[in-house]
């Protein structure tokens, strides 16, 4: 049974906008979309993942549960997916890797090799995945809850894989997947179904979502270096749209709309800073009306906090999401 559905990553979304407000001539520009696009590779594999694991149906209980961030000893990690069954816990890491894989024993690395025959390392998710296996176990004790937790890679299309020597944990590619949890040889049964669903609930109510923000800081970006103004949302112009009065106009598709301020808005708080003031708006905006600012700043996806000209505004709880 499916507990927690997988959402789109917050680094995703501030990453888009990053790009979009930095120069093509800007010494990070290239690292960024590269960034971008391992992050956006990902989540596709991740979402693929997602829709073969909706044919798992099997005869004993379980519990399925995408992206869990947890702490544990003030460490944050992250969970591709989650697998609860009677007599174990099985941590899923997927990959988006197009190429051949050839895996190397004695040490273990992992190389994808191109059409081209050309070869590079990647990070061994053997390693990623046994970091993770660690940290749950530290997680599960805290809780007084002893399950063995094993570990499954699956890669994100149908790749050749070879392998040298056996390794310790089994790599697929995500359509067997559904197979390898229908067919899983359960041993001594550990939780009955009223205790799968319990600890499924207690992930969930664990579960703290990463957040990568302000993204200027993490890239080591200074924010004068990002264009201003508010963007079209309908379009991937990279210029300022136009207020005419209540609406914003933009010159390139022609979108109109009333609170596209808004999403300039977020897009502060994910590159920027925790809070905002009215000159901050002004000078990420590009208005040059203060009392024009304070007015779209009363927006419903802000808080309020002081008076005057110790007004500073964060983004909503709800909003945070």
């Amino acid at each position: 049974m499916l507990y927690k559905q997988r959402t789109k990553p917050k680094q995703l979304e501030g990453l888009q906008s990053l790009a979009r407000r930095l120069s093509p001539a800007h010494e990070k520009y290239r690292f960024i979309q590269e960034e971008l696009y391992k992050i956006r590779a990902g989540f596709g594999g991740e979402q693929e993942y997602d829709r073969c694991m909706k044919e798992v149906h099997t005869d004993f209980p379980h519990a399925i549960l995408h992206d869990i961030s947890l702490q544990q000893n003030g460490v944050q990690f992250q969970i591709d997916s989650l697998f609860i069954a009677p007599d174990r816990i099985i941590i899923t890491e997927v990959k988006n890797v197009a190429d051949k894989i050839i895996v190397k024993a004695n040490p273990t690395q992992f190389l994808k090799e191109s059409q081209t025959g050309s070869r590079a390392v990647f990070r061994n998710p053997i390693a990623e995945v046994e970091r993770k296996i660690h940290f749950l176990k530290g997680w599960l004790h805290e809780k007084n809850i002893q399950l063995p937790v094993t570990g499954l890679i699956t890669f994100a299309h149908n790749n050749e894989i070879l392998i040298e020597e056996p390794l310790t944990m089994p790599i697929l590619p995500n359509y067997e997947a559904p197979a390898f949890f229908r067919e899983l040889p359960l041993e001594s049964p550990i939780l009955s179904k009223q205790d799968i669903y319990k600890l499924a609930h207690t992930f969930l109510s664990s579960h703290q979502e990463y957040n990568p923000f302000p993204l200027t800081s993490r890239y080591g970006i200074h924010p004068a270096e990002l264009k201003n103004g508010v963007l079209c949302d309908n379009c991937s112009n990279e210029q300022a749209i136009v207020r005419e009065g209540n609406t914003w106009s933009c010159p390139f598709c022609g979108h109109r709309s009333r609170a596209p301020y808004e999403q300039a808005i977020k897009e502060y708080f994910m590159l920027i800073g925790k809070s905002l003031t009215n000159r901050e708006f002004c000078g990420f905006t590009g208005l040059t009306c203060r009392h024009t600012a304070k007015r779209l700043l009363s927006s419903p996806i802000l808080q309020k906090a002081g008076t005057r000209k110790a007004t500073t505004y964060t983004l909503a709880r709800e909003n945070q999401d």
